[in-house]
This record gives C-alpha cells, sequence and structure tokens, in this order.
C-alpha cells in the first residue's frame, strides 16, 4: 500500500481546476430489514425541506434521545451501495459506465480535497482497483483487535458520545423536514440512523469523468426544480465556533466541499449550545468561496 503525500498548501493557491457537469443519474434508498440494511431502488426515504419554524426557537436536540434512537448497524465506507446501484442500472442502462474513469463516495472525495488544508483531517485509507478501465476508490476499513472485539460486545448495549451527536443531527434534520410536499415536521418520530437517501451523480473533474453516490438531507417541495439543484443539505455547529470565527474556517469549508461536489445549492445551519439550538442560518453554497 502506497501513502498519499499531503502537499503544501501553498501549492493549491489561484484557480482550482474545472468541475462541471454535474448531473443526477438516479437515486436510491437504505434501510433496516430484519436487523440488516437492505438496498432499496426508489425513493421511499427521500425528504422534503420544509424550513425553520422560527417560532419554535430554540428547540431542544436531546428532546427523544435514547428512547426514539435506532443506531448505526454496520460501518461505511465500501462501495457496496453504489455497486449494487450499478448493477441495477445496468439492466436499463448497460452503458452507464462506459465513459466513467472513476467510481467512489462522495465522502472520499471530500476528504481528499479537505486534506491539503487541514492536515488534521482524519480519514482512512483509500484502496483503488481498476476494471475494466474503470477505478474504483473506497476506504479500507481497520482490522479489529480481538481484546478490542471483546470491548465493543460489552460496551454494545450502550449509547456513546458519538451516537448523541449523530442523534443531534438527525433531530434537527427532524424538525426542517417532511415525508411529503406540504407535510409537516414530525419531531416526535423515532430517529433510525440507518435509514438513508442517496443521490448517484455523474460529473466531469478537468478530463475525468466520476460517477459517486451521496446521502441527501431532503430537496425542495417545489418538483419544478430539478436534481441536483433541488437538493438541501443541513448541519449543526456550536455557537461557540460561530462566535470565535473558526465555524468559517474549518465546518463551514468542509460542507462547501462536500455540497459543491454533488451541485447541492444550499446549506442550512443550526447552531447550539450543546443540546439546543439557537439560530438558524442558510448559506448558499456558490457565495461561500
Amino acid at each position: 500500500m502506497e501513502p498519499l503525500p499531503i502537499p503544501n498548501p501553498q501549492d493549491f493557491t489561484g484557480a482550482g481546476p474545472n468541475y462541471d457537469q454535474i448531473e443526477e443519474v438516479g437515486t436510491f434508498s437504505m434501510s433496516l430489514v430484519y436487523d440488516k440494511r437492505k438496498f432499496f431502488y426508489d425513493n421511499r426515504n427521500r425528504k422534503y425541506y420544509i424550513g425553520p419554524n422560527t417560532e419554535k426557537l430554540p428547540f431542544n436536540l436531546d428532546e427523544g434521545y435514547p428512547d426514539k434512537f435506532v443506531g448505526w448497524k454496520e460501518g461505511g465506507g465500501g462501495l457496496d451501495k453504489i455497486l449494487t446501484w450499478i448493477l441495477a442500472k445496468k439492466k436499463t442502462h448497460p452503458t452507464i459506465l462506459s465513459d466513467v474513469d472513476f467510481v467512489t463516495l462522495r465522502s472520499h472525495l471530500t476528504n481528499v480535497t479537505c486534506s491539503p488544508y487541514d492536515k488534521a483531517y482524519k480519514w482512512k485509507d483509500l484502496a483503488v482497483t481498476k476494471f475494466n478501465g474503470t477505478l474504483y476508490i473506497s476506504a479500507v476499513p481497520y482490522p479489529k483487535a480481538t481484546d478490542l472485539e471483546a470491548a465493543d460486545s460489552e460496551a454494545a448495549d450502550s449509547y456513546s458520545k458519538e451516537d448523541l451527536n449523530d442523534y443531534r443531527g438527525h433531530k434537527f434534520e427532524q424538525h426542517l423536514t417532511a415525508d411529503k410536499p406540504g407535510g409537516a415536521p414530525d419531531p416526535n418520530a423515532k430517529i433510525d440512523l440507518n435509514d438513508w437517501f442517496y443521490t448517484v451523480v455523474k460529473s466531469r473533474l478537468n478530463t475525468h469523468n466520476l460517477l459517486f453516490s451521496a446521502e441527501v438531507d431532503a430537496r425542495v417541495a417545489d418538483d419544478a426544480v430539478a436534481p441536483p439543484a433541488c437538493y438541501v443539505e443541513m448541519k449543526t455547529a456550536t455557537m461557540q465556533s460561530l462566535e470565535k470565527g473558526s465555524f468559517h474556517k474549518y465546518k463551514l469549508k468542509d460542507r462547501y466541499v462536500q455540497s459543491h461536489l454533488a451541485g447541492v445549492p444550499e446549506i442550512v445551519f443550526g447552531f447550539h449550545d450543546g443540546d439546543v439550538v439557537r439560530k438558524v442560518e442558510s448559506f448558499r453554497t456558490d457565495d461561500i468561496p
């Protein structure tokens, strides 16, 4: 395995590479069925963006935890989901990969893009496989030691700080979305980290054609707005980071890269002081740089 050196950030000043032709070529959903995550070639988990109800600010992100929380059942980073989508897509579009140079996940592209500007950025090793002329980029899972497996087993029924942070992020989304256009948010519903909706995107980076999947938080209710321009990203950040300036330096930069890659035009942030959202603010992706 070869290391990927992190270059000097000064080498990346000036205009960036040409990145365009962002097009959604499909969608899919993932849900938990009999304690296993299952692929669905449909939009069953798509949510609609309703927007914040300022009259309900502030609201508590810990409400319902842990009673209405279903934790993550399987790890991420592999290409199983996008490969399953490709196999399903090939039944109706056999040439879907004919001009594709790279197949990967948006998260891997985000990590690689941000690394030169933040050497503390943490991401797993990447594995690249070439098959029929296309390069497939996936994360390499770290092996578990036997003693760690035992510790993990003993702690399986407990909730971690990471679980709580995941719940808070999804709780924020729950307050701003509905299951159908014109619907109302249901902050009393359970939060299942295994329910996902994905877009599959083709784009072009200079002379390279990319195909990747990206998790989508919600779309606007107006059906006249075509994807990916209809999608909205929702994130949380601390009030302290906003007040001290680190939000714009780090968190907003990362979310800009994430949204720009998939052509998502709007990012909505909920600013909190731990468990309570005090402020909601929207950013247009193209205005962030």
